[in-house]
């Protein structure tokens, strides 16, 4: 019991660190960053909406807050991007590499949770040899 125990929770921080770095590769890599596509992103984040599972627990004031700071922040935003030069592929290898390396991590947490169970286990008697009867 204590395996399975160990096991599906590393299953499930894995799952979250997999939807951690999906939606850190999706970020970094969204078209919109290019310093040219800049000049559109008000007309872009008028339209963004959250999924609609979702929306249900998102309070409409923090959108519009944080719709109203991304505005505010898109003239610096563009400024730095224009400096910088583009390293969206190279931001994606490094977020997989960081998520491969972390979930290596992790799968070894759940082999060493599994031997620590494993040796603390309470050693179970041998059974006797059975002697026959006369």
């Amino acid at each position: 019991m204590a395996h399975a125990v160990i096991w599906i929770f590393v299953a499930l921080v894995v799952g979250i660190w997999t939807l951690m770095a999906w939606t850190a590769d999706s970020v970094l890599n969204w078209p919109g960053w290019s310093a040219n596509a800049l000049a559109e992103w008000p007309l872009w984040l008028d339209s963004l909406r959250p999924p609609v599972w979702l929306a249900p627990w998102l309070p409409q004031e923090w959108l519009d807050e944080s719709r109203a700071w991304l505005l505010d922040a898109g003239p610096e935003i563009q400024a730095w991007l224009q400096q910088t030069p583009d390293l969206r592929g190279l931001l994606g290898f490094i977020v997989w590499t960081v998520w491969l390396i972390g979930a290596g991590m992790m799968l070894l947490m759940g082999i060493a949770g599994s031997a620590l169970v494993k040796l603390f286990q309470p050693k179970k008697a041998a059974a006797a040899p059975a002697h026959p009867q006369p």
